[in-house]
């Protein structure tokens, strides 16, 4: 894991476990809840078409431990030369990796339950989830919510674009290794923790208001 982001574990395990008076976040909004950040790799934008290359699950247990699940996927085709452009994924480095049928029940255990964090993540990567579930006939796991750091990011009016990387770079977030699925999920977990402490009032109420402000079920 690159980046800095061992630290935005202990960071967003501060954030589950301190109570100061004043804002949600200090009084622990998510404590005891598994918080995930969740990314793909793909060879492509379509997920009727394409295949996930590389998954990440990063965050931490509904005890505060650590959660730290990634790996390459051998998606059983050719990665496109433009795919790997972006993601630095080759044909040589996911070959023996496993199809996506080893890889979802580990991923499964780990989303049952969970608050799952991603940018672009109902549009995309969990779009991804979904047909690559149907592919091999297993059923899609079933989270808590998912918090879509874009959406909360637009729904908030944060000013300028709504990139990940440029929004990292709002909030003082250092993004190294962008478009691999540890990197960004990674990000995209410290981005809410950032975004909690940016905008508190956004995150006043129980828990399952919270959720239903900013997250969706899926």
């Amino acid at each position: 894991m690159g980046g800095g982001f061992g630290r935005s574990w202990v960071l967003f395990g501060r954030v589950h476990g301190r109570r100061r008076e004043g804002g949600i976040m200090d009084s622990g909004i998510l404590g005891g809840l598994r918080v995930l950040g969740f990314d793909l790799e793909t060879t492509g934008f379509n997920p009727r078409q394409d295949r996930v290359v590389q998954f990440a699950l990063v965050g931490s247990d509904s005890d505060g431990t650590h959660v730290n699940l990634h790996s390459l996927v051998d998606p059983g085709c050719r990665i496109p030369s433009v795919s790997s452009k972006v993601h630095g994924i080759m044909d040589d480095d996911v070959r023996g990796a496993g199809g996506f049928e080893e890889h979802i029940e580990s991923m499964r255990k780990l989303i049952d339950g969970a608050v799952i964090v991603g940018h672009n993540v109902v549009a995309f990567d969990w779009r991804f989830m979904e047909m690559e579930c149907i592919r091999i006939g297993r059923e899609v796991p079933q989270p808590l919510a998912i918090v879509d750091t874009l959406v909360v990011a637009r729904k908030f009016g944060v000013p300028g674009r709504y990139k990940l990387g440029l929004l990292c770079e709002r909030f003082g977030i250092r993004l190294e290794r962008s478009h691999r699925a540890d990197a960004d999920a990674g990000a995209t977990l410290l981005l809410l923790w950032k975004l909690m402490g940016a905008y508190p009032k956004k995150f006043r109420g129980s828990v399952q208001e919270v959720l239903d402000s900013i997250g969706s079920r899926p």
